[in-house]
């Protein structure tokens, strides 16, 4: 008797063994299939959550971020869809812009510009002159592109990239940011507080009014040829009324840092950075945009209805003061 227990005993041991494994492979098999399915999901999203978006622009038809690996997301309705494609090689695309005739320009952080014409039909590289790393980029309304850099790093091409112009500074500077606001007027900010205009074009540059050697600008946005913001650590937002003769700081509402900012139309702009941090300045008065996801938002661009913001697995519409306004009551 005690021999046959001992053998049932074994062989429920064994098939409860056996059962529990046949469980757990089930269970590992679900997790995979759930995973796989998850994956695949994610997969088939035009903007995924993974994706590093660093800049977005309109050019009158069509909205177009750009991001790491070579994502460009477009959208031909404001930003309620979007179209995805990946450009060759992974570039690491970290600014957009858009030319005068409606076509954009894409800079390539390995050394390189991107253009496609105002359909997106193509995307063509072409490469920038040797430098030790290119930081920003913007096409004209008459179609010339600028690229800025480290070491001063200050070109131009009038012919779509396949010539080169320097302009460089002969010093150890970087130049973050350029924007033309006009086809005459420009403005370059840099490391410890730098500032140049031309007012030609950028045929010559001269030095304008300093941001203060302890200013980082990491954005800058004109609204026209007077009005412009530069923003920076811990909130702080410079503003300009006289072409970047001069600069007040003031800070906007928040403690992170900002790494888009968008000057609008009477007097209004938006300001965003890291980990959601966003405000507006509307009427004089900033105010803190509450309940954004917790992304890094680095790119802006303004749409017929309000502001496009771009980060990290986002592209996010957000109404103006006004249309906020309105919607409220």
């Amino acid at each position: 008797m005690s021999h046959h227990f001992g053998v049932r005993r074994l062989l429920r041991v064994a098939v409860s063994a056996a059962c529990c494994l046949v469980v757990a492979m089930g269970l590992s098999a679900c997790q995979e299939d759930g995973h796989s399915a998850g994956v695949a999901a994610e997969q088939a999203k035009s903007v995924r959550r993974t994706d590093h978006f660093q800049s977005v622009v309109a050019n009158g038809r069509t909205l177009v971020a750009v991001g790491a690996f070579g994502v460009v997301a477009s959208s031909s309705d404001g930003g309620a869809s979007w179209k995805r494609s990946e450009l060759a090689d992974g570039a690491p695309l970290v600014r957009v812009s858009a030319c005068g005739d409606g076509s954009l320009v894409a800079l390539d952080f390995s050394g390189k510009i991107w253009r496609a014409p105002a359909d997106l039909s193509a995307w063509t590289a072409s490469a920038l002159p040797p430098a030790d790393a290119v930081l920003d980029a913007t096409c004209t309304s008459d179609n010339r592109i600028w690229v800025t850099g480290a070491r001063g790093l200050l070109v131009v091409s009038d012919d779509g990239g396949k010539n080169w112009t320097a302009k460089s500074l002969d010093e150890d500077i970087q130049l973050l940011n350029i924007q033309f606001p006009t086809a005459a007027f420009g403005v370059v900010t840099g490391e410890f507080g730098r500032v140049l205009v031309t007012h030609d074009g950028g045929a010559s540059w001269s030095q304008a009014g300093s941001l203060g050697e302890d200013f980082y600008p990491q954005a800058m946005n004109f609204e026209n040829d007077k009005r412009g913001l530069v923003v920076g650590l811990s909130g702080a937002v410079q503003e300009t009324r006289d072409g970047g003769a001069s600069w007040l700081r003031t800070a906007a509402p928040v403690e992170a840092p900002l790494y888009g900012v968008l000057a609008l139309a009477n007097g209004e702009a938006v300001v965003a950075g890291a980990a959601g941090s966003a405000a507006r300045l509307a009427g004089g008065v900033w105010t803190r945009i509450e309940g954004l996801p917790l992304t890094d938002f680095r790119g802006m661009a303004a749409t017929s209805t309000g502001v496009m913001l771009a980060g990290t697995g986002a592209l996010l519409p957000l109404p103006t003061a006004a249309n906020a306004t309105a919607k409220t009551n």
